[in-house]
């Protein structure tokens, strides 16, 4: 015997005992139709208003979304956002130092990661420690760690110099020791990026830390790599990450390199613009293995892999569990009163934007707006625990959006072509299922009031009488936010917020018009306002620009049991980057890379 949940039993439930129409009542008799108070019933007639286009609320979205995870942070590489945190005591990080010969933990300025793998790639000299109180750092967002002249240094650059300085994009060793040193007045004790995988400049890597292990790790042989067996989207060749420089620190460029980099800067109108070349090669010999080994060491290209798939592994959640941002202190590059940033971006695609391209006295403004949230940050989280948790908030919006809005795109499409299949194969029946979907979203925050006046049938439905409804769409996550005693970061992301839940539900409003009366009008009229609608859903879904729907979401087709998909990374897929070509196309790496 079938069982339905209660919920649904009320839905299949006789309306009424009488066996008379005209008697009939509802079993949940409409209400009166109420106004919705707050910012939503100051909406009106002018909601159906497209964004304007100096406006930023999608790409400040986007940007949050992407804080602390890998994956976006490799499609989108050059980093706008700059957030206070702390890393929570309980985390382990590592540290690879083939320097170090004394077996104690350096307390100069060094790298540290957050999985064993990323340290290892450096040196089989691998230090453990762990986090014994809150580490204040400062994170870049991005592929901040990764070294090349196309923007991800840029939010670094302008921190330190106000401007792009001529090769800096190379020189991590002077780097570090910059960052710390503008850093001490501020209390920071080290800078958060991401390259193949998180990784923490730590000023004092012994400061808030305890020493679990230091060990000499069991080596790996070095090979030369073969391509992976599945090709690149470019057909290119996968570099070798291990004849590669194996530290971070590119100050060991042999001369004749850095003069090639200085001629080929010079034939740039922008020095930091340039291509990147081939990363300097050092070749070190194979290690030799313990007396008492007995059989095959790994190969070196299996140590890639790890590292590779390591930093895969904070694709979601990403780093929110071990680091904890302080979102009312967030500055972003993608702030609307950075006015040369906004100009700059009118002629660029989503992924060639770079901070970079702000001028020096804007650049001044942004210097001194971060220097003006650290100077009253201690690190604590007295002011954010009570606060919003705007992360949330977004991923809330994405989870209801994403899959939804990608589905009615689908649907319309395949209504068009005339390929939906058997259950909505004319474009009557696909018509309906396009309404009931749009119905779906906006039924949350659709009274059953909510109808248009009477009207004759020629005359177009008016816009107004949709408005309450479109003021609480938009709103609904925000409306009851005290921002009394906020901070101008939280006033953006704010802003940010609504901005995109407003085009959203402005763009399923418009819709909903013309959606409201269509199964009575004609084919012909259904088939006009299908394209219509088809084109709202597109120019909707390319303006909020979420990866999941872009070409970067996954490897097509599925990698195989023995691949991982994976994005072209620095220092792995320098052949690609500066050319235009697998620029965050996922591709699938083998297992067997290297040694097939």
């Amino acid at each position: 015997m079938l069982r339905f949940p209660v919920a649904l039993c009320l839905f299949l439930r006789p309306r009424s005992v009488s066996a008379d129409p005209q008697t009939q009542q509802s079993i949940l008799p409409v209400p009166p139709a109420r106004p919705i108070s707050g910012a939503a019933s100051e909406i009106g007639s002018d909601w159906t208003a497209k964004p304007g286009s100096g406006g930023t609320a999608n790409l400040i979205f986007s940007s949050v979304s992407g804080l602390l995870k890998h994956w976006p942070s490799t499609v989108f590489q050059n980093g706008h956002t700059i957030v206070p945190g702390t890393v929570a005591p309980g985390a382990l990080l590592y540290h690879g130092s083939i320097r170090n010969l004394t077996g104690s933990l350096p307390t100069e300025p060094s790298w540290v990661s957050f999985d064993p793998e990323h340290s290892y790639l450096f040196s089989s000299r691998v230090y453990t420690l762990q986090v014994m109180r809150p580490i204040k750092v400062l994170y870049f967002d991005g592929s901040s760690a990764s070294n090349m002249p196309i923007g991800t240094i840029d939010t670094q650059e302008i921190l330190l110099h106000g401007e792009l300085r001529r090769g800096d994009w190379v020189r991590e060793s002077i780097r570090i020791r910059e960052l710390c040193e503008w850093g001490k007045e501020f209390g920071l004790e080290g800078y958060l990026r991401m390259e193949y995988d998180f990784e923490i400049m730590l000023c004092d890597p012994s400061a808030g830390t305890e020493v679990v292990s230091t060990l000499d790790l069991m080596p790996a042989y070095r090979v030369e790599p073969r391509p992976p067996r599945r090709s690149p989207p470019s057909g290119k060749k996968q570099s070798d990450p291990f004849r590669q420089a194996t530290s971070h620190d590119a100050s060991n460029i042999p001369q004749n390199a850095s003069a090639e980099v200085d001629q080929a800067s010079a034939s740039q109108p922008n020095p930091s613009l340039m291509p990147p070349k081939r990363w300097p090669r050092t070749r070190l010999p194979s290690p030799i293995p313990p007396k008492a080994w007995v059989g095959s060491l790994r190969p070196s290209t299996m140590v890639a892999f790890d590292v590779i798939q390591a930093g895969n592994w904070h694709d979601l959640p990403g780093l929110t569990t071990v680091v904890n941002l302080d979102y009312t202190r967030l500055i972003t590059f993608f702030d609307p009163k950075y006015t040369s940033l906004v100009k700059a971006r009118r002629t660029q695609t989503r992924s060639s934007f770079r901070a970079g391209n702000i001028t020096m006295q804007e650049a001044e403004v942004a210097r001194a707006e971060i220097k003006g949230v650290l100077e009253t940050w201690d690190g604590s989280n007295e002011r954010t625990q009570y606060r919003v948790s705007w992360p949330g908030i977004i991923q809330t919006i994405k989870e209801r959006y994403t899959g939804r809005l990608d589905y009615l795109s689908v649907l319309l499409g395949d209504v068009i072509e005339g390929s939906s299949g058997e259950s909505h194969a004319n474009v009557t029946a696909g018509i309906q299922w396009a309404r009931w979907h749009v119905l779906t979203m906006l039924t949350p925050y659709l009274p059953a009031a909510a109808t248009p006046p009477v009207r004759h049938q020629s005359q177009p439905i008016d816009a107004e009488w949709l408005a309450p409804t479109m003021g609480y769409c938009s709103t609904v996550f925000t409306a009851r936010i005290n921002l009394s005693n906020a901070s101008a970061s939280e006033r953006l992301l704010k802003n940010a917020v609504e901005g995109v839940t407003r085009e959203i539900c402005r763009t399923l409003g418009v819709i909903w018009l013309d959606a409201f009366d269509v199964e009575t009008r004609s084919q012909p009229e259904q088939k006009l306002l299908l394209d219509e609608w088809l084109g709202d859903v597109g120019a909707l879904k390319e303006w909020l620009g979420w990866i999941e729907w872009s070409d970067a979401a996954k490897c097509n087709p599925v990698c195989g049991p023995h691949e991982i998909c994976t994005l072209p990374q620095w220092p792995f897929d320098m052949d690609w980057f500066g050319k235009g070509e697998g620029i965050g196309i996922p591709y699938c790496l083998s297992r067997w890379w290297g040694i097939e």
